[in-house]
Protein backbone atom coordinates (compact mmCIF):
# COMPACT_ATOMS: atom_id res chain seq x y z
CA UNK A 1 0.00 0.00 0.00
CA UNK A 2 1.18 3.11 -0.98
CA UNK A 3 -0.14 5.24 1.74
CA UNK A 4 -2.47 4.75 5.43
CA UNK A 5 -5.82 5.47 2.63
CA UNK A 6 -4.27 4.72 -0.68
CA UNK A 7 -3.74 7.73 -2.06
CA UNK A 8 -0.75 9.13 -3.43
CA UNK A 9 0.44 13.27 -3.49
CA UNK A 10 -2.23 15.49 -4.16
CA UNK A 11 -5.02 13.34 -3.31
CA UNK A 12 -4.68 11.47 -6.16
CA UNK A 13 -4.83 7.31 -5.91
CA UNK A 14 -2.19 5.36 -6.65
CA UNK A 15 -1.62 3.05 -9.33
CA UNK A 16 -1.29 -0.01 -7.14
CA UNK A 17 -4.49 1.01 -5.50
CA UNK A 18 -6.43 1.68 -8.85
CA UNK A 19 -5.24 -1.87 -10.12
CA UNK A 20 -6.74 -3.65 -7.03
CA UNK A 21 -9.85 -2.58 -7.36
CA UNK A 22 -9.97 -3.62 -10.56
CA UNK A 23 -11.53 -0.65 -12.37
CA UNK A 24 -13.17 -1.45 -15.96
CA UNK A 25 -11.72 -0.35 -18.80
CA UNK A 26 -14.36 2.04 -20.15
CA UNK A 27 -12.98 5.49 -21.51
CA UNK A 28 -13.41 8.34 -19.12
CA UNK A 29 -16.86 10.07 -19.97
CA UNK A 30 -17.89 13.80 -18.08
CA UNK A 31 -21.18 13.51 -16.72
CA UNK A 32 -22.88 16.86 -16.51
CA UNK A 33 -25.24 17.62 -13.08
CA UNK A 34 -27.36 20.74 -12.30
CA UNK A 35 -24.07 22.86 -11.61
CA UNK A 36 -20.43 22.56 -11.96
CA UNK A 37 -19.05 24.03 -8.63
CA UNK A 38 -16.20 22.60 -6.35
CA UNK A 39 -16.76 22.12 -2.87
CA UNK A 40 -20.52 22.52 -2.83
CA UNK A 41 -22.40 19.53 -1.88
CA UNK A 42 -26.16 18.35 -1.71
CA UNK A 43 -28.33 16.16 -0.49
CA UNK A 44 -27.99 12.20 -1.87
CA UNK A 45 -31.53 11.23 -3.16
CA UNK A 46 -34.48 12.58 -4.29
CA UNK A 47 -37.58 12.00 -6.84
CA UNK A 48 -38.60 13.14 -10.27
CA UNK A 49 -39.97 16.60 -10.73
CA UNK A 50 -38.75 17.49 -6.67
CA UNK A 51 -35.84 18.87 -5.03
CA UNK A 52 -33.16 16.77 -3.89
CA UNK A 53 -34.52 15.42 -0.30
CA UNK A 54 -37.69 16.66 -0.88
CA UNK A 55 -40.08 13.83 -0.11
CA UNK A 56 -37.12 11.82 1.94
CA UNK A 57 -35.69 10.90 4.94
CA UNK A 58 -33.21 8.91 6.89
CA UNK A 59 -34.91 6.14 8.86
CA UNK A 60 -30.87 5.15 10.35
CA UNK A 61 -28.62 8.28 10.82
CA UNK A 62 -25.12 8.14 11.04
CA UNK A 63 -23.22 6.73 14.37
CA UNK A 64 -27.00 5.37 15.47
CA UNK A 65 -27.89 2.06 16.02
CA UNK A 66 -29.99 0.10 13.65
CA UNK A 67 -32.09 -2.66 16.14
CA UNK A 68 -34.03 -3.98 13.43
CA UNK A 69 -31.03 -5.30 10.92
CA UNK A 70 -27.45 -4.73 12.99
CA UNK A 71 -28.61 -4.16 17.20
CA UNK A 72 -25.00 -3.74 19.09
CA UNK A 73 -23.38 -1.61 15.70
CA UNK A 74 -23.04 1.93 14.90
CA UNK A 75 -24.25 2.58 11.36
CA UNK A 76 -21.00 4.14 9.30
CA UNK A 77 -23.52 6.16 7.18
CA UNK A 78 -27.33 6.90 6.41
CA UNK A 79 -30.24 5.02 5.31
CA UNK A 80 -32.12 7.01 2.74
CA UNK A 81 -35.44 5.98 2.09
CA UNK A 82 -38.64 8.21 0.14
CA UNK A 83 -41.58 8.81 2.45
CA UNK A 84 -43.56 6.03 0.61
CA UNK A 85 -41.28 3.75 2.83
CA UNK A 86 -40.02 1.00 -0.31
CA UNK A 87 -37.83 3.65 -1.57
CA UNK A 88 -37.05 1.75 -5.16
CA UNK A 89 -36.46 3.57 -8.14
CA UNK A 90 -35.24 7.30 -6.49
CA UNK A 91 -32.81 9.22 -8.16
CA UNK A 92 -29.71 8.82 -6.55
CA UNK A 93 -27.07 12.16 -7.43
CA UNK A 94 -23.42 12.78 -7.05
CA UNK A 95 -23.52 15.12 -3.79
CA UNK A 96 -20.46 16.66 -5.17
CA UNK A 97 -18.28 17.03 -8.20
CA UNK A 98 -15.25 14.70 -8.35
CA UNK A 99 -14.23 11.39 -10.42
CA UNK A 100 -16.03 8.23 -9.63
CA UNK A 101 -13.12 5.62 -8.33
CA UNK A 102 -15.39 2.61 -7.61
CA UNK A 103 -18.49 1.23 -9.63
CA UNK A 104 -19.11 -2.30 -8.63
CA UNK A 105 -19.97 -4.91 -6.04
CA UNK A 106 -23.08 -6.94 -5.19
CA UNK A 107 -24.07 -4.86 -1.55
CA UNK A 108 -26.84 -6.43 -2.09
CA UNK A 109 -27.09 -3.88 -5.72
CA UNK A 110 -24.14 -2.11 -6.49
CA UNK A 111 -22.03 0.69 -5.21
CA UNK A 112 -20.60 3.98 -6.49
CA UNK A 113 -17.44 5.42 -4.55
CA UNK A 114 -16.89 9.58 -5.93
CA UNK A 115 -13.69 11.24 -5.10
CA UNK A 116 -14.18 14.60 -4.37
CA UNK A 117 -11.96 17.51 -4.84
CA UNK A 118 -11.53 18.17 -0.96
CA UNK A 119 -10.40 14.66 -0.37
CA UNK A 120 -13.75 13.34 0.72
CA UNK A 121 -15.47 10.43 -0.54
CA UNK A 122 -19.36 9.65 -1.25
CA UNK A 123 -20.50 6.45 -0.98
CA UNK A 124 -23.75 5.32 -2.60
CA UNK A 125 -24.83 1.92 -1.78
CA UNK A 126 -28.05 -0.42 -2.76
CA UNK A 127 -28.07 0.95 -6.17
CA UNK A 128 -29.77 -0.32 -9.18
CA UNK A 129 -27.53 -3.06 -11.64
CA UNK A 130 -28.36 -0.33 -14.49
CA UNK A 131 -26.00 2.11 -13.33
CA UNK A 132 -25.26 5.64 -15.21
CA UNK A 133 -21.76 5.95 -14.24
CA UNK A 134 -18.35 3.91 -14.83
CA UNK A 135 -15.04 3.97 -13.05
CA UNK A 136 -12.91 6.90 -13.94
CA UNK A 137 -16.05 9.06 -15.06
CA UNK A 138 -15.70 12.94 -14.02
CA UNK A 139 -19.28 13.88 -12.48
CA UNK A 140 -20.70 17.03 -11.49
CA UNK A 141 -22.33 18.13 -8.47
CA UNK A 142 -26.20 17.19 -9.17
CA UNK A 143 -25.34 14.11 -12.00
CA UNK A 144 -28.00 11.18 -11.47
CA UNK A 145 -25.79 7.85 -11.07
CA UNK A 146 -28.39 5.43 -10.97
CA UNK A 147 -31.23 4.51 -8.92
CA UNK A 148 -32.04 2.88 -5.51
CA UNK A 149 -32.59 -1.11 -6.37
CA UNK A 150 -35.54 -2.54 -5.95
CA UNK A 151 -34.55 -5.23 -2.91
CA UNK A 152 -35.73 -9.07 -2.49
CA UNK A 153 -34.01 -9.82 -0.05
CA UNK A 154 -36.88 -8.76 2.55
CA UNK A 155 -34.09 -7.97 5.12
CA UNK A 156 -34.71 -4.62 4.34
CA UNK A 157 -37.39 -2.12 2.35
CA UNK A 158 -35.46 -0.49 -0.81
CA UNK A 159 -33.21 1.83 0.16
CA UNK A 160 -30.11 3.82 -0.06
CA UNK A 161 -27.05 3.37 2.20
CA UNK A 162 -25.04 6.80 1.85
CA UNK A 163 -22.02 7.51 3.52
CA UNK A 164 -19.38 10.66 3.55
CA UNK A 165 -15.60 9.77 4.57
CA UNK A 166 -11.67 10.34 4.24
CA UNK A 167 -10.64 7.58 3.28
CA UNK A 168 -11.34 4.61 0.11
CA UNK A 169 -9.05 1.51 1.52
CA UNK A 170 -8.33 1.96 5.74
CA UNK A 171 -6.47 -0.71 6.59
CA UNK A 172 -8.19 -1.85 9.85
CA UNK A 173 -11.58 -0.85 8.28
CA UNK A 174 -11.80 -2.24 4.70
CA UNK A 175 -8.25 -2.69 3.71
CA UNK A 176 -5.33 -4.95 4.16
CA UNK A 177 -5.22 -5.44 8.30
CA UNK A 178 -9.38 -5.37 8.47
CA UNK A 179 -10.46 -5.45 12.31
CA UNK A 180 -13.21 -7.57 11.92
CA UNK A 181 -14.32 -10.32 9.51
CA UNK A 182 -17.29 -8.07 7.70
CA UNK A 183 -18.26 -9.95 4.67
CA UNK A 184 -16.68 -7.09 2.41
CA UNK A 185 -13.46 -8.63 2.90
CA UNK A 186 -9.86 -7.54 2.09
CA UNK A 187 -8.80 -4.52 0.18
CA UNK A 188 -12.76 -3.88 -0.46
CA UNK A 189 -13.84 -0.26 -1.08
CA UNK A 190 -17.51 -0.54 0.21
CA UNK A 191 -16.19 -1.63 3.52
CA UNK A 192 -18.68 -2.87 6.24
CA UNK A 193 -21.62 -0.27 6.65
CA UNK A 194 -21.51 -0.89 10.23
CA UNK A 195 -19.05 -0.78 13.18
CA UNK A 196 -19.43 -2.43 16.91
CA UNK A 197 -20.40 -0.26 19.53
CA UNK A 198 -18.01 -2.49 21.66
CA UNK A 199 -15.00 -1.12 19.68
CA UNK A 200 -12.81 1.77 21.61
CA UNK A 201 -13.11 3.54 18.53
CA UNK A 202 -15.81 5.39 17.32
CA UNK A 203 -16.44 5.29 13.40
CA UNK A 204 -15.38 9.23 13.05
CA UNK A 205 -12.61 8.33 14.70
CA UNK A 206 -11.50 6.22 11.93
CA UNK A 207 -12.19 8.53 9.18
CA UNK A 208 -16.00 8.13 8.73
CA UNK A 209 -17.97 11.40 8.77
CA UNK A 210 -21.54 12.58 9.70
CA UNK A 211 -22.88 12.93 6.02
CA UNK A 212 -25.75 15.86 6.60
CA UNK A 213 -23.43 17.93 8.69
CA UNK A 214 -21.07 17.80 5.85
CA UNK A 215 -23.75 18.66 3.20
CA UNK A 216 -24.84 21.24 5.88
CA UNK A 217 -21.71 23.00 5.86
CA UNK A 218 -22.16 24.24 2.52
CA UNK A 219 -25.43 23.12 0.81
CA UNK A 220 -26.96 25.19 3.50
CA UNK A 221 -24.24 28.37 3.72
CA UNK A 222 -25.32 31.37 2.03
CA UNK A 223 -21.60 31.91 2.00
CA UNK A 224 -22.06 29.67 -1.23
CA UNK A 225 -24.39 31.33 -3.33
CA UNK A 226 -27.46 29.32 -1.68
CA UNK A 227 -30.15 32.12 -1.70
CA UNK A 228 -33.24 29.93 -0.72
CA UNK A 229 -34.29 26.77 0.86
CA UNK A 230 -37.52 24.93 0.08
CA UNK A 231 -39.88 23.48 3.10
CA UNK A 232 -39.66 19.46 2.29
CA UNK A 233 -42.94 17.63 1.27
CA UNK A 234 -43.51 16.23 4.60
CA UNK A 235 -41.68 18.32 7.35
CA UNK A 236 -41.03 16.82 10.27
CA UNK A 237 -43.26 19.83 12.23
CA UNK A 238 -45.85 20.94 10.84
CA UNK A 239 -45.28 24.38 12.69
CA UNK A 240 -41.67 25.40 14.06
CA UNK A 241 -40.47 28.16 16.44
CA UNK A 242 -38.46 30.94 15.65
CA UNK A 243 -35.80 31.49 17.61
CA UNK A 244 -33.16 34.11 18.42
CA UNK A 245 -30.08 31.83 18.49
CA UNK A 246 -29.63 28.26 16.94
CA UNK A 247 -30.66 26.44 19.66
CA UNK A 248 -33.64 25.64 21.59
CA UNK A 249 -32.93 27.94 24.10
CA UNK A 250 -32.96 31.07 22.55
CA UNK A 251 -35.99 33.41 22.80
CA UNK A 252 -39.19 32.74 21.07
CA UNK A 253 -39.47 35.24 17.97
CA UNK A 254 -42.89 33.59 16.34
CA UNK A 255 -43.95 30.42 15.08
CA UNK A 256 -44.43 29.64 11.63
CA UNK A 257 -46.49 27.13 9.65
CA UNK A 258 -44.25 24.28 7.07
CA UNK A 259 -46.96 24.30 4.18
CA UNK A 260 -44.81 21.95 1.35
CA UNK A 261 -43.29 24.18 -1.14
CA UNK A 262 -42.79 27.68 0.80
CA UNK A 263 -39.37 29.29 0.17
CA UNK A 264 -37.45 31.76 2.47
CA UNK A 265 -34.53 33.36 2.29
CA UNK A 266 -31.69 31.94 3.57
CA UNK A 267 -29.45 34.18 5.69
CA UNK A 268 -27.29 31.84 7.87
CA UNK A 269 -26.57 28.36 8.93
CA UNK A 270 -25.60 26.21 11.95
CA UNK A 271 -23.95 23.25 11.44
CA UNK A 272 -23.01 20.28 13.71
CA UNK A 273 -19.15 18.85 13.58
CA UNK A 274 -19.01 16.12 10.87
CA UNK A 275 -16.46 14.20 12.65
CA UNK A 276 -18.60 14.43 16.19
CA UNK A 277 -18.18 11.21 18.11
CA UNK A 278 -21.79 11.68 19.82
CA UNK A 279 -24.31 8.65 18.76
CA UNK A 280 -27.72 9.00 17.90
CA UNK A 281 -30.03 11.42 16.03
CA UNK A 282 -30.00 13.28 18.82
CA UNK A 283 -26.62 14.36 17.89
CA UNK A 284 -27.48 15.90 14.19
CA UNK A 285 -27.56 19.60 14.59
CA UNK A 286 -28.20 21.91 11.80
CA UNK A 287 -30.18 25.26 12.09
CA UNK A 288 -30.95 27.81 9.44
CA UNK A 289 -31.53 31.44 10.00
CA UNK A 290 -34.16 32.34 7.78
CA UNK A 291 -36.61 35.49 6.51
CA UNK A 292 -39.84 34.72 7.28
CA UNK A 293 -43.34 36.15 5.61
CA UNK A 294 -43.72 38.60 8.65
CA UNK A 295 -39.92 39.89 7.99
CA UNK A 296 -39.28 38.10 11.37
CA UNK A 297 -35.08 37.11 10.97
CA UNK A 298 -34.16 34.05 12.97
CA UNK A 299 -33.58 30.39 13.29
CA UNK A 300 -35.33 27.37 13.09
CA UNK A 301 -34.12 23.58 12.62
CA UNK A 302 -33.28 22.54 9.43
CA UNK A 303 -33.80 18.99 10.75
CA UNK A 304 -34.96 17.14 13.56
CA UNK A 305 -34.54 13.51 15.14
CA UNK A 306 -37.42 11.32 15.16
CA UNK A 307 -37.99 8.72 17.48
CA UNK A 308 -39.95 6.77 14.69
CA UNK A 309 -36.59 4.32 14.90
CA UNK A 310 -34.38 4.09 17.85
CA UNK A 311 -31.69 2.28 19.43
CA UNK A 312 -32.18 0.19 21.84
CA UNK A 313 -31.62 2.67 24.66
CA UNK A 314 -34.81 3.81 23.10
CA UNK A 315 -32.73 6.99 21.51
CA UNK A 316 -33.89 8.03 18.16
CA UNK A 317 -32.10 6.97 15.22
CA UNK A 318 -34.00 8.35 12.36
CA UNK A 319 -33.81 12.03 11.30
CA UNK A 320 -36.75 14.41 9.55
CA UNK A 321 -35.82 16.73 7.03
CA UNK A 322 -38.19 20.69 7.37
CA UNK A 323 -36.21 22.03 4.89
CA UNK A 324 -33.95 21.38 2.21
CA UNK A 325 -31.93 23.93 0.06
CA UNK A 326 -32.82 25.03 -3.07
CA UNK A 327 -29.47 24.48 -5.44
CA UNK A 328 -30.49 26.29 -8.55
Amino acid sequence: MTSRRERAPGGQLSRRALAGFALAAIAPRHVRGQHSDPLRYQLPMGVEGALPGDRCYIRHGYACENTGFNTGWWHTGENWYTDEGNSAGALIYAVADGEVVYADADYPGRVVIIRHLDGLYSMYGHLDYALLVNAGDVVERGATIGTVLFRTDTRSPSHLHFEIRRFLLEPVVNGNAPRYGFACGFNCPPGPGYWPMADAQHPSELGWLNPTHVIGRFGYSSAWGVERVVVTSRPASGAVTVRSTPDAEGEELGTIDLTPGDRFLLLDSDVGDPESIETSADAYRLWVRIETPGAVKGWIPAIEASAETTGADGRPSAVRFNVVPDME
